[in-house]
């Protein structure tokens, strides 16, 4: 069987019985970005801080079964790191994009991995977690990149739903990306 596959079947299992959690915590990070990009300076400030929080919910919600929706603001607690993290990652695939799609693409692809470091290691630095995703990342692109491929089936049916439909696909997506970033890091998801 595709390890692809086998990731995504594995997210399913680790997603049972917490979709209406994870939903409810996705709905909360989603809302705060939607207000924050009414403001493209809030937006880059707040982007490190909640994607770090929410990387954290949900591999506490998936691994431990707790669901503490206070960890979705774990990321101000360690503000610095996930502010450079966030802003860094956020500019290097605005300017790839910019240049021309595939740029931006690939620079995504390489800075994918950088909050789960930051959420397995809390004493690693913004920078440094962004380059050790850059080094995980060399020559895993185009893997992960299928991978998230094969979600653009679900991606236009979230939009038949008026985007309702990523409240459950955004952490599945997450998840399944989380097994990968396992599988680079430990040999296993």
């Amino acid at each position: 069987m595709n390890e692809n596959v086998m990731m995504m079947r594995r997210a399913k299992e680790q997603l049972a019985n917490k979709w209406i959690n994870v939903a409810i915590g996705t709905l909360i990070y989603v809302a705060i970005n939607a207000v924050a990009s009414y403001t493209y300076v809030l937006a880059m400030l707040l982007y490190g801080p909640l994607t770090f929080g929410y990387y954290l919910y949900l591999a506490c919600n998936v691994d431990t079964g707790v669901n503490n929706l206070n960890l979705l603001f774990k990321g101000f607690e360690r503000f610095t790191d996930t502010l450079v993290a966030g802003l860094l990652y956020f500019l290097a695939v605005s300017i790839g994009t910019f240049f021309l799609i595939v740029p931006g693409i690939i620079a995504a692809l390489g800075f994918s991995m950088t909050f789960f470091i930051m959420v397995d290691d809390p004493n690693i630095s913004g920078i440094d977690a962004l380059q050790k995703s850059w080094n995980m990342m060399n020559g895993q692109k185009w893997n992960l990149f299928c991978l998230w491929i094969r979600f653009f089936g679900w991606a236009l049916l979230c939009i038949l739903t008026c985007g309702i439909g990523s409240l459950f696909l955004n952490p599945y997506i997450v998840v399944t990306t989380q097994n990968f970033y396992r599988k680079l890091r430990y040999g296993t998801f």
